[in-house]
This record gives structure tokens, C-alpha cells and sequence, in this order.
């Protein structure tokens, strides 16, 4: 959406006195009939609602009439002093916008989609003469064609691979496909046809190509009927190697449909929903079928308050869920669908397509709904018992501390490097509800403090610098969540070195711990460091799992971190001191060749190869390497 057709109007509140309903009725006065997001900010200015309008004027007028409002809207009103617009051009946009500003400031009082990251497509990329098969996430910038989304990233990697089996697509990148002297290892188990070293011509791949296409699309028993026809042929001309390949395509292709084919009718493409709320926990259970394949299934935990109703939790759920997604022409729910009639006229006009949105009563629809219903119930159930299962591991910390207070947020730190280079320190935090993705945070080490003499392997140091880093926006911003509980990977060294920073800072209201490798490093025996005393738990003790999957979870994101850091910084290094080679022609450069070492290594006139970089810089680059 283009950000400069939208106005943001800010209510001048010229009734000091006034709040809730009388201010918004003052208010909705001076709004304009156009489409548009509104804000609601309570005293404090801190955002209570973000709401879209077909028209301002009409929808935030309707806030005044309290009795058609739920309890959760009447709070929110009595609460309003102050209201925000943004006016824009269109119904869609005010749709996405809203979404956009509920994910950025988690208002209160919205029902907040919490599990929204992108769902992987299943990708056949056009711009390449051998076209490549890949999974693919964000946004759909490359030209191909884009098979989903897969709900479930495991049922795209399975298929993937599947694909692979049955068709024998490459999935390597443009720049190890240019640079293949033999097949590599997937030909070899054949799961590519090896079009790099020219084993298939262009003619025989495209055909590939078509008959995936034609599969994901639901054409499956032609193209089984087809390989089927191939294999006899080869094997009544004792072809029997080609035909045992055949054989084991036709395998692959088979367990695709049996892992998700559906033989229902009018289910090809549809989506199904069903929302149960209990204890005012809710649960959005979703089954997606594209092409008459099952694409996953999935439980989601909007956040909301306690009491919210299913409706208005499944209306909001809807439009956060599709405001970057494709609709399908079908989406089944378990509730009454005159309540979502606004959701399918607004989806209708994002998709520029028909949608519908039903709620089945009877038949093969209905059963569907129903075991919908039952997996919501049953998530919300083993939902439950997490969070109850992570209080009584914080209460048993509470009391193995000594720690008088709640324990409301841990955070665990690690880092990472190799030999010092690409040093990345992390930060991982736990608060009531469980690991906390959110607000997990990484640090390049930077080796800046001052009066520092030590080497670049020195994990004490890098430590020292991630916590004093961390501790110094404590102190500055009275605001920053606060920790109940460190904890520390790795010894009493570790914990001493920890504990004088916190002492530096002059912060003694948080509990410090460090749980180092027991005797072996084997995992059951680590030793928990506190203050002035060291801690042996059980090996089956339920804390000590706990205390592990923290420590865990802290050591994976480091790696994680530290190698992305390092795949980003080893080409950049290498061309740092070459003027006019940039970000961009670097990522020509290694498109073409492959590898930095072959960069090296070619000749001028190879370099020369490459038509978007000027001439003048080649010969720079060449001169760089071999003068």
C-alpha cells in the first residue's frame, strides 16, 4: 500500500473533561466519510484499539450506542480519552493497514493473531532456461509458479522431496548450477535429472516440469497413467534399469496422494476453521486443501481478553490471517455465517474473486467441522498443561533460589564464534506463558569497551560486553522488562564474572545462575552455580529438563545467530578494499562463478563474461586478485 495515501488525522481533545463515550461521540463530529483506521488511546496515550471503517464518521459513532457493544468494547470505551485516523483510499487498504498497526503495537483490546509468520510455498521458478524447484517464503517477487501456502512446513518438506523423487527437478541454486563439472549427489539418488552437465536436453525437462505442475494441481492419475504407459514400454524392450526408475517415480508420486490426497467432494480448494473457546483460552483450529491435497493443519492462540466472544475473536482472526494470504473460493466455520458477512464481502474485494463462507449442518462438511472442533478443544487442553507444567517449573525455582517474589521473566544468555571471528551473543527469554520468541535479542560483539586488553576467544569478555550492553538499557529506560532470573551458560567462572557486572551496575534485585557441564559432559549430571554454593539436581528431576531446555533453546539461537552472521560477512570481506564492486554486483559475481575461489582464479576474459559490470571494473577486480 502506497503509505503517501494515507493522512493520519490526530483529534485535538478541546474537552479536557471528557472521556469514554462523550468524547467519542465529540469526536466522530469531525471524522470524514472515507475508509480509514481509528485509534483509541487512554489517558496515558497508550493505544487501547485499532479499528478499520468503510466509512469513519458512521463506524466510530456506533461506539457511543454502549448496550450493542460487548463487555470487552465497553471497557475499552469507558477507558478512551483520545482518538487517532488514518484516512485512506480504500476499503483493502484500510484492511491491510490495520493489520500492519495491530501487529506493530498489540493493542489491548484487539484480538491479536499471535502465530502469524509466512507459510512456505512450494515454488517452481520460471526465471531459469532449467527451471528450479524450492520451497519459498514472503513475498512472491520471482516469477514461477507458487503451489499453497503449506500450513505445516513438514508437509511442504515432505512433498519437496517427493516432487523431487517423481519428477526429478533440480533444487540447487543459480550459481552452483552454472558451476557443475559432474552431477552431484541428488542425481546420483535420484532425485535430479541432472540438467547442469546436460544429461537431459531442454525439451525432455520442460516436459518434467509440465507434468509436476499438472500434479500439484491436482491432475495426479494422468500422470500416473503416463509413467505407467513409459515403464511397460521400457520393460517389454528389456529396458530394465529405465523401467525400475519408472517404477520408483510412480512410487513417489503414490505416497504424495496417499499422505494427502482427500477424496471428498467440492474440497479441492478450501479452508476450515473452528474456534472453542474455554476458561477464556481460545483455539482457532485450521485444515487448508488446495488442488484436493491436504496442506496442514493447524492450532492458533489469539491473544484477547477474558472476555471476548468466539465471533468477534474467529472475525478478527480471519481478516489478520488473510490480509497477506490468498482466499479460497470455500472457507468452512463452525459458527454462524451471517456474522462473518462483512469479513466475506471484504475478502471478496481483496481477492477480487468469490468467496463463501459457510457453516455446514449437515453431511461430509459437518464431520469436518466437528473433528475441527475436537482438535481445538484437545489443543486448548495440552495448551493448559504446558503453561501449567512451566508454572510449577518456575514456582519449584522460585523455591530451589529461595526467591521470594514470582519469578515474571528469565532471561538466559549465550554466545557464540568461531576462534573469535563472527562473535554473536544472545539473549533468550521465559516469562509466564512459556519461551517468549519475541523478545529474544541477539549482539554482535563489537570488542568496544574500554580499557580491554583481552583476546577475541575470551567468552568471559564477550559476556561481560552482551550483559553490560543489556544492563546499561535497564538502567536508562525505567520502562525496560526486568528480569527476575539470569541464567548463565557455563561455570563459576562464568557466574563470577556475571555477578561483578551486575555489582558495576549496582542491580541486586535479580537472581544470578550458571549450569555447567557435569562430569563427562554428560547431559543429566550438570552442576547449577549460585551464590557462594553449587547445586546437583537429580537426573530425572522435572526442574532439571527445565533448566536444560533453557539452556538449550539459548545454545541453538547463538548458533543460529553466529551463522548467519558469518554467511552474510564472508563474501563481504573479500571485496571490501575493491571500489564499485557493491552488494549488488558481488551477488552477480558469485551467481555467475559459484565460489569466491573461482572468482580469483578466472581470467580477465572469463570475467568479461559478465555483461551488467562495466568493462573498467572487471579489469580492477582482475588486477586486484592477480597483480
Amino acid at each position: 500500500m502506497n503509505k503517501k495515501n494515507q493522512k493520519l488525522i490526530e483529534s485535538e481533545n478541546t474537552q479536557p473533561n471528557l472521556k469514554g463515550q462523550d468524547i467519542i461521540k465529540f469526536i466522530a463530529k469531525t471524522l470524514p466519510h472515507q475508509p480509514g483506521v481509528y485509534q483509541m488511546e487512554d489517558d496515558e496515550g497508550q493505544i487501547l484499539y485499532i479499528g478499520k471503517a468503510k466509512n469513519l464518521a458512521k463506524r466510530v459513532i456506533n461506539y457511543t450506542s454502549l448496550n450493542n457493544l460487548t463487555r470487552r468494547l465497553q471497557r475499552m470505551v469507558s477507558l478512551t480519552k483520545k482518538m487517532n485516523f488514518f484516512v485512506t483510499n480504500t476499503e483493502i487498504e484500510a484492511l491491510l493497514l490495520e493489520c500492519n498497526l495491530i501487529k506493530r503495537h498489540k493493542p489491548r483490546f484487539n484480538i491479536i493473531l499471535r502465530d502469524d509468520k509466512s507459510f512456505p510455498y512450494i515454488l517452481i521458478n520460471k526465471e531459469h532456461k532449467f527451471p528450479r524447484l524450492q520451497k519459498y517464503r514472503g513475498a512472491k517477487k520471482i516469477k514461477g509458479d507458487y503451489f499453497g501456502p503449506f500450513v505445516s512446513p513438514s508437509v511442504a518438506d515432505y512433498t519437496l522431496i517427493a516432487l523431487q523423487k517423481a519428477f526429478l527437478l533440480r533444487s540447487c541454486s543459480e550459481g552452483t548450477f552454472k558451476n557443475r563439472s559432474r552431477p552431484c549427489l541428488l542425481f546420483d539418488i535420484k532425485r535430479c535429472s541432472g540438467p547442469c552437465v546436460d544429461i537431459i536436453n531442454e525439451k525432455k525437462y520442460k516436459e518434467s516440469i509440465d507434468d509436476a505442475k499438472k500434479f500439484l494441481k491436482g491432475n495426479t492419475k494422468k500422470i500416473e497413467k503416463k509413467l505407467n504407459t513409459k515403464m511397460r514400454l521400457a520393460s517389454k524392450n528389456q529396458m530394465f534399469e529405465e523401467a525400475a526408475r519408472l517404477r520408483d517415480r510412480i512410487k513417489a508420486i503414490n505416497q504424495i496422494q496417499k499422505y494427502q490426497s482427500v477424496y471428498i467432494r467440492e474440497m479441492r480448494n478450501i479452508d476450515i476453521f473452528a474456534i472453542k473457546l474455554s476458561d477464556s483460552k481460545s483455539c482457532i483450529h485450521g485444515k487448508f486443501y488446495r488442488n484436493g491435497s491436504n496442506y496442514g493443519n493447524k492450532s492458533f492462540f489469539p491473544s484477547h481478553e477474558d472476555n471476548s466472544e468466539e465471533k468477534e475473536i474467529l472475525e478478527s482472526f480471519l481478516y489478520q490471517f488473510y490480509a497477506d494470504k490468498d482466499v479460497p473460493p470455500k472457507i468452512l466455520v463452525n459458527i454462524d455465517q451471517e456474522f462473518l458477512k462483512e469479513v466475506e464481502k471484504i475478502l471478496n474485494k481483496k481477492n477480487k474473486s468469490k468467496t463463501k463462507i459457510l457453516n455446514p449442518k449437515s453431511g461430509e462438511k459437518l464431520q469436518h467441522i466437528l473433528l475441527a472442533e475436537k482438535n481445538a478443544l484437545e489443543s486448548i487442553k495440552l495448551k493448559k498443561t504446558s503453561i501449567e507444567n512451566h508454572h510449577l517449573a518456575l514456582n519449584s525455582l522460585s523455591k530451589l533460589l529461595s526467591i521470594k517474589d514470582d519469578i515474571n521473566r528469565i532471561e538466559v544468555y549465550d554466545n557464540s564464534h568461531t576462534s573469535g571471528k563472527n562473535a554473536v551473543g544472545v539473549m533468550v527469554v521465559a516469562d509466564k506463558e512459556g519461551l517468549s520468541p519475541k523478545h529474544y535479542r541477539k549482539f554482535n560483539i563489537r570488542y568496544d569497551l574500554k580499557n580491554k586488553n583481552i583476546s577475541n576467544v575470551s567468552d568471559y569478555y564477550m559476556m561481560e560486553e552482551v550483559l553490560s550492553r543489556r544492563l546499561s538499557k535497564i538502567n536508562e529506560n525505567e520502562d525496560a522488562l526486568f528480569p527476575n532470573l539470569i541464567i548463565i551458560d557455563g561455570g563459576r567462572g562464568q557466574f563470577n564474572s556475571v555477578q561483578k557486572i551486575l555489582k558495576k551496575y549496582k542491580i541486586s534485585n535479580i537472581e544470578l545462575m550458571s549450569i555447567s557441564k557435569g562430569p563427562e559432559r554428560n547431559a543429566g549430571r550438570e552442576i547449577i552455580h549460585v551464590e557462594n554454593k553449587n547445586l546437583n539436581l537429580k537426573p530425572d528431576d522435572p526442574l532439571l529438563y527445565f533448566i536444560q531446555r533453557l539452556r538449550d533453546e539459548a545454545h541453538r539461537f547463538a548458533i543460529t545467530a553466529h551463522r548467519a552472521r558469518r554467511s552474510k560477512t564472508t563474501v563481504k570481506s573479500v571485496f571490501d578494499e575493491i571500489k564499485g564492486i557493491g552488494p549488488k554486483r558481488k551477488k552477480e559475481l558469485l551467481l555467475h562463478f559459484g565460489t569466491v575461489d573461482k572468482i580469483k582464479s578466472a581470467s580477465l576474459e572469463e570475467l568479461k563474461r559478465i555483461k551488467s559490470i562495466p568493462g573498467k571494473k572487471l579489469k580492477e577486480l582482475f588486477e586486484f586478485f592477480n597483480g
